[in-house]
């Protein structure tokens, strides 16, 4: 029952008049970005810029995997070119046209994906260690509490 006294059972009708409805134009510019076109890449590397860089680097990282060489001089230089990368994105951005924008932003994300692809492998590691430990113990507790 609401505050009128209605059970809510009756079917209701809503009337708007046309004098009180406005339809208001609204164009939004989000990030400098323009409004989407039909067919144009630009929308398409907006949606698929995530997806570009994470294709990137999975290739990037098994070309490093696969390369012959000291790997932590191969991961400095790539934390660098990371770095390189987010600035020259970051920096750059303001001036460059909306797909090369884009294009920089995907290549940014994938090298800084692969240079931290050690932390992330470091910290996956880390955290399987803790669970198999914690497996264990309950494994343990299990054992130790039956009284049979």
């Amino acid at each position: 029952m609401d505050d009128d006294g209605d059970t809510g059972r009756e079917q209701r009708r809503i009337e708007v008049d046309p004098d009180d409805v406005r339809v208001v134009s609204v164009r939004s510019f989000s990030y400098g970005a323009p409004p989407p076109t039909g067919g144009a890449p630009m929308p398409w590397l907006r949606r698929h810029r995530a997806k570009l860089a994470a294709g990137l680097a999975i290739v990037e990282l098994l070309a490093l995997g696969l390369a012959p060489g000291d790997l932590l001089r191969s991961w400095v230089a790539l934390l660098a070119v990371a770095i390189a990368a987010v600035f020259i994105h970051v920096v750059a951005s303001r001036w460059l046209p909306y797909s090369v924008r884009q294009v920089t932003w995907a290549i940014a994300l994938a090298q800084s994906l692969v240079a931290l692809f050690p932390v992330f492998l470091g910290v996956g590691i880390v955290i399987i260690a803790v669970l198999l430990v914690f497996a264990a113990l309950a494994g343990l507790v299990l054992l130790l509490g039956d009284r049979r």
